[in-house]
């Protein structure tokens, strides 16, 4: 026990670092992603004249690259360990695809570069998650914490903190770059996702892989503790089985489909639909899209806690983000009826607490069933949301062409209801 606390002391402030290195570079690349996810659409349509139809179009190829390649990295990463290798590879390569998007104007150009960015965020998502729950379950190895049947629980305050600052990143971005936009033209966006995306590479070059052999010597000491007569056979003989892999049910994967599906057209073309069809100013409609990422703060941090507590089921977060879902798009549908803004607050405050719940609710089951193919279960739940994009963008250009945006919204909020429904088998 001696000789454990004394190599646990030498470890911690490695680990912290690493810890730290990985969030703010996951900061950082996360403010890029959602101002690329909010304004892109806006930029395609302002500075080079696409429709609205063909900018649902190339946003697709970006979910369709990130739908095959998500799980296949994923597997990679599990199978070899070097999750900083593809995450570092990622952020290196989008880098210079992003400068690409000056070099060329045409529908099948910006349909390929979305492609490969979707192959990219395919590359570094999945590793960047599992080398975070990798770096906190050493952490708890260490430390002796939160260690159910052998296997060290990743708690959802502690999994609240890489959900967080994604958020954060998120709305930060929004503000900064509808700011950008509003001051320099919207031409300034590429600029600044290069520069944004460069300082994430540079915080990601110090991080180092959680080697699999650390943790497994952690764990062999801490069953040589068990030897000892703290922990009896039964539950060594219930850690070997659990460890054996963990069972993912296909419920969780279909259930949040429906959500994605439901949602994710109108949130891609939100800042097109605010700006134009709603009449708004480019600052306020920033601050607008802003308030989604900056709940998801605040639910992040908030259903981290909550979700700790035995009574409260990931599949009853699951449940209430769906619920959250539909109200989201009740209220965008009441406020371009109305033009209340208030409605559309509500919307993004919702909005925001919707994947917050979702969110940790799915991560969290993850994670802690399937502790050694983390990054392909993270790769299937990825691959999972673009293939409810690509099936939503589809759907909704081709009923755009009839019908507006903004008139199938009430009987688009009803499909994330049907997620709730199944959700409960999970």
């Amino acid at each position: 026990m001696k000789i454990l606390n004394i190599q646990s002391e030498s470890n911690s402030q490695s680990s912290a670092r690493n810890k730290y290195s990985l969030i703010i570079s996951i900061f950082f690349a996360s403010l890029a992603g959602y101002s690329y996810f909010a304004f892109l659409p806006f930029w395609l349509n302002n500075s080079k004249g696409f429709s609205k139809p063909e900018i649902t179009l190339m946003m697709m190829f970006m979910g369709v690259g990130m739908a095959i390649f998500s799980w296949f990295f994923g597997k990679i990463s599990d199978k070899t360990g070097h999750r900083k290798l593809f995450f570092i590879m990622g952020l290196f390569f989008q880098v210079i695809l992003l400068a690409l998007f000056y070099l060329y104007t045409h529908i099948i150009y910006y349909c390929i570069l979305n492609f490969f960015r979707g192959f990219l965020l395919g590359m570094r998502m999945p590793a960047s998650s599992a080398l975070f729950a990798e770096i906190v379950e050493k952490k708890n190895l260490n430390d002796e914490i939160n260690v159910n049947n052998g296997i060290p629980e990743i708690s959802g305050t502690q999994l609240s903190l890489l959900s967080a600052t994604k958020s954060a990143g998120w709305t930060i971005g929004v503000l900064l770059s509808s700011s950008i936009i509003n001051i320099f033209g919207v031409d300034s966006l590429i600029l600044f996702l290069v520069i944004i995306t460069i300082i994430s590479l540079i915080f990601a070059l110090p991080i180092k892989d959680v080697k699999k052999e650390d943790i497994l010597s952690n764990e062999s000491e801490i069953e040589s503790v068990w030897e000892e007569g703290l922990i009896n056979d039964k539950k060594k003989k219930n850690t070997k089985d659990v460890r054996k892999g963990g069972k993912i049910k296909s419920i969780l994967f279909v259930s949040v489909f429906f959500r994605q599906f439901g949602v994710i057209a109108f949130l891609q073309m939100l800042s097109i639909l605010l700006i134009e069809d709603a009449g708004m100013p480019i600052p306020v409609a920033g601050v607008l899209i802003a308030l989604n990422p900056l709940f998801q703060v605040v639910a992040m941090i908030v259903n981290g806690k909550v979700i700790d507590n035995p009574r409260i089921s990931e599949r009853t977060m699951l449940g209430s983000g769906f619920v959250l879902s539909a109200l989201t798009l009740f209220c965008y549908a009441g406020g371009f009826a109305t033009g209340s803004i208030v409605l559309f607050v509500i919307g993004q405050v919702s909005l925001g607490f919707s994947w917050g719940c979702v969110y940790t609710g799915g991560f969290k089951y993850i994670v802690n069933r399937a502790p050694q193919d983390r990054a392909f279960y993270m790769g299937i739940w990825i691959t999972n949301l673009q293939v409810a994009k690509i099936s939503s963008y589809l759907v909704f250009a081709f009923l755009w062409i009839t019908f507006t945006p903004i008139g199938i919204l009430p009987y688009a909020a009803l499909i994330p209801l049907v997620g709730l429904v199944i959700v409960f088998w999970l």
